[in-house]
C-alpha cells in the first residue's frame, strides 16, 4: 500500500469509529429514556382505576409501549466494525497488490454507508422514543393527578 492508500484507510477507519461512537451515544441516551419510561409506568401502575379516564389510561399505556419498543430497537445498534474475516482470507493469500487495497477500501466504504444508514434509523427511533416518553409521562402524571 502507498502512503495515499494508508491515509484513505485511516480516514475510513476514523469515520467508522465516529459513527460507532455516535450510535453508542444514542444507545446511552435511549437507555436513560427507557429508565424514564419505567418511572412513568410505576407512577401510572400505582394509580390505575379501571373506570377512571379510560381514554387517558389507554393513551398513556400506548405511549409507554411505543417508547419502550423504540428504545429497545435503539439499544441494539448492530453495526459492522469491518470486513468479515472470511472475506479477508482470499485477499491475504498472496502478496499485497493495489487490487487488494482497493477491495479492502471498497468493503470499508460499503460498511461505512451501512453503518451510517443504521445511525439514521437509530436517530429516527430515538426521536420517536423521546416524544413518546414525554407524552406518556405527561399523560401518566395527568391521569394520576385527575384521579
Amino acid at each position: 500500500m502507498t502512503v495515499h492508500d494508508d491515509r484513505l484507510h485511516a480516514e475510513i477507519d476514523r469515520q467508522l469509529g465516529d459513527v460507532r461512537a455516535a450510535c453508542d451515544g444514542l444507545a446511552t441516551r435511549s437507555g436513560l429514556l427507557v429508565a424514564a419510561t419505567g418511572v412513568g409506568a410505576a407512577i401510572l401502575a400505582a394509580r390505575i382505576g379501571v373506570h377512571h379516564h379510560e381514554v387517558l389510561l389507554v393513551l398513556a399505556l400506548v405511549g409507554l409501549a411505543i417508547a419502550t419498543l423504540s428504545g429497545a430497537a435503539v439499544l441494539t445498534p448492530s453495526l459492522k466494525i469491518g470486513p468479515v474475516p472470511t472475506s479477508l482470507v482470499g485477499w491475504m493469500g498472496g502478496t499485497p497488490s493495489p487490487t487488494t487495497s482497493s477491495l479492502l477500501f471498497d468493503t470499508k466504504i460499503v460498511i461505512l454507508a451501512a453503518n451510517m444508514n443504521r445511525w439514521l434509523v437509530m436517530r429516527v427511533l430515538f426521536a420517536i422514543q423521546a416524544a413518546a416518553t414525554i407524552v406518556a409521562i405527561g399523560l401518566a402524571l395527568g391521569y394520576s393527578a385527575w384521579k
